[in-house]
């Protein structure tokens, strides 16, 4: 049976599961460099999946198009923020420590999305090299460690490792389980038509749509994630 269907792609899990994916990745490359690149890469697609949140929670406030062009512009906090006031009148809890470590990776991400130019005073040790190198060069204080104090992730970009990745994923869930359960007060039907793809072509089934690979990857790390602000389970329960 041939027929026409309308589909909301909404492209949010879709960013989730690649920062999943990511992660996945960086956590089994051995090599330091490849996996602090892979590592930032899902901490980028994190900050990209929030945005997305944002955007689609957006979609359940009816305004005007002059308007919604304004709130475009807004930050992505403020657009959360909005969405709270216009159903809830209330502000979005930004003392909230879910709040608080999302702000820090939005600084994060914008401090390697518009990187400045700084000097630094550092001080090396030079040995002679070898193999065509002239000099190699060290420098003796290691801030390989130091970690940020809100998201206890590491204050450079540099020395992000999977493990930094998972801090990033596991903020992101613990954010918007709280958003949805207890600041919002929604279910999680009405959460995942805002987040998911849909479609109009159910019957009786869910019109909530999925991307097989994509769902088994969140599935596959769920213990360690928790998502509880959509429905993930019942799906396909033999990959949970």
């Amino acid at each position: 049976m041939n027929r026409s269907v309308e589909i909301t792609d909404n492209t949010f899990f879709s960013i989730f599961s690649d920062a999943v994916l990511l992660y996945e990745l960086a956590s089994s490359e051995c090599d330091k460099n490849t996996q602090n690149t892979l590592s930032k890469s899902s901490i980028m697609s994190v900050n990209y999946a929030l945005e997305a949140a944002a955007n689609s929670f957006l979609t359940s406030v009816e305004i005007t198009s002059k308007i919604k062009d304004k709130i475009d512009k807004f930050s992505t906090l403020d657009k959360l923020d909005f969405v709270l006031q216009w159903h809830k009148h209330e502000s979005l809890p930004r003392g909230e420590k879910e709040t608080q470590i999302v702000k820090k990776l939005i600084d994060q991400r914008n401090s390697l999305v518009h990187p400045k130019v700084k000097t630094l005073k550092q001080e090396v040790s030079t040995v002679a090299g070898n193999d065509g190198i002239a000099y190699y060069h060290k420098a003796l204080q290691d801030d390989s460690n130091e970690k940020c104090k809100i998201t206890k992730m590491a204050l450079n970009s540099e020395y992000y490792s999977a493990e930094d990745s998972l801090i990033a994923l596991k903020s992101l869930v613990n954010f918007l389980n709280i958003y949805v359960e207890t600041w919002w007060g929604i279910d999680v039907e009405s959460s995942a038509i805002l987040l998911m793809r849909s479609w109009n072509g159910s019957v009786q089934a869910n019109s909530v749509m999925y991307q097989k690979h994509e769902l088994e990857i969140v599935l596959k790390h769920n213990d360690k994630l928790g998502v509880r602000f959509v429905g993930l389970y019942g799906i396909l329960e033999e990959l949970a």
